[in-house]
């Protein structure tokens, strides 16, 4: 959980540099403004394949109604050369105030929690086992 004092050392490092990457429930969210702070972007890693994406796990990209009962719009990016999934938002900054701001890194922190635990569990559905006898 996010406290105030959290929220003020966020908002500062953003008005230095632009983005910031902060460790949150386990995911590591990048938060970035761009259009002159007009707008935030959020980003977290949700799956890493190493060299490969498996068919169950891209097959699940479509599942979106799973995650239909957060409040934010988010979207989930494919990086082909690296196998990895993304969860994305991108959002007006101006209307924030701290506490939506908090609000929206809480819930984006779950929701990047629950895509990665989907996203490995249809993962293992594509192992192969070896038994050795």
């Amino acid at each position: 959980m996010l406290v105030e004092k959290d929220i003020q050392q966020i908002l500062s490092e953003l008005v230095i540099g632009n983005s910031i990457k902060l460790l949150f429930d386990g995911s590591d969210i990048v938060i970035r403004v761009i259009d002159d702070a007009s707008k935030l972007s959020l980003s977290a890693l949700v799956y890493d394949g190493g060299n490969y994406i498996p068919h169950s796990v891209r097959s699940c990209l479509s599942h979106r109604s799973l995650f239909s009962h957060f409040s934010i719009l988010t979207f989930l990016t494919v990086d082909e050369k690296h196998f990895q999934i993304k969860l994305n938002y991108l959002g007006q900054a101006e209307s924030l105030n701290h506490h939506h701001f908090k609000e929206l890194l809480e819930e984006f922190g779950v929701m990047a929690e629950k895509w990665r635990l989907y996203l490995d569990d249809h993962g293992q559905h594509d192992l192969l086992y070896v038994r050795v006898n």
